[in-house]
């Protein structure tokens, strides 16, 4: 399944999903780590593991879903994980 998402370089974490994304994983989700944003608010979340590819490139990774937040964002963690930079001069994540 194809998932468009967001790059979020303030979210540490790998991957968070929307609800309806997150159930299309199979398995049975687990108790993930608590995810705070910027405003300090912080929010417990499940957690799976999924087979991820991008850039030609394929890892485990990761996956977050919290209640509250539905959003589909890439974070640090998962840019640190596949290797790729953020050009932030250009708008651009390329693989070096």
């Amino acid at each position: 399944m194809k998932v468009l998402t967001k790059v979020d370089t303030g979210f540490e974490g790998e991957i968070l999903l929307t609800k309806e994304v997150f159930d299309s994983i199979p398995y049975e989700p687990s108790q993930g780590p608590r995810l705070c944003t910027v405003s300090l608010e912080c929010y417990s979340t499940f957690v799976k593991l999924a087979k991820v590819k991008y850039l030609g490139k394929e890892i485990i990774a990761k996956v977050l879903n919290s209640p509250v937040i539905e959003k589909n964002i890439a974070g640090e963690g998962f840019l640190r994980k596949m290797k790729v930079v953020v050009d932030y001069k250009d708008n651009t994540i390329r693989d070096p």
